[in-house]
């Protein structure tokens, strides 16, 4: 299951149709000008789908969310240790700047405080 996807993109995997819940995030990335490749699944545990997101995912960087929680995950990271985990009450800025820094950790540079 590595590296699945050809075209060099962020995976997302939303889970439970919650990607509308998260569009800040989305809108993070964008503002860093890398692609991302949204799939819906109807169940899952977000830590694990967003290591698996991040293990198909030609930049080696996943994301998953639910109703309640987003993860971005890298491929290197041990699968039960993600880079950072938002909870859907955190602020719009943070949000935004969650997917400032998964697009951040393809570019390798360093990353914005989350509530800054």
């Amino acid at each position: 299951m590595d590296s699945n996807h050809t075209t060099p993109a962020i995976v997302i995997t939303a889970i439970d149709d919650c990607a509308s819940l998260w569009s800040e995030v989305l809108l993070g990335i964008e503002e860093e000008g890398i692609p991302f490749l949204l799939q819906h699944h109807p169940a899952g545990d977000v830590v694990d789908s967003a290591w698996q997101a991040a293990r198909s995912s030609p930049l080696l960087v996943g994301i998953a969310c639910d109703r309640r929680t987003l993860v971005v995950h890298y491929k290197n990271l041990p699968a039960s240790a993600p880079l950072f985990t938002l909870m859907h009450h955190q602020d719009s800025q943070a949000q935004r700047n969650t997917g400032n820094n998964a697009a951040r950790l393809v570019k390798g540079i360093p990353f914005r405080d989350l509530h800054a």
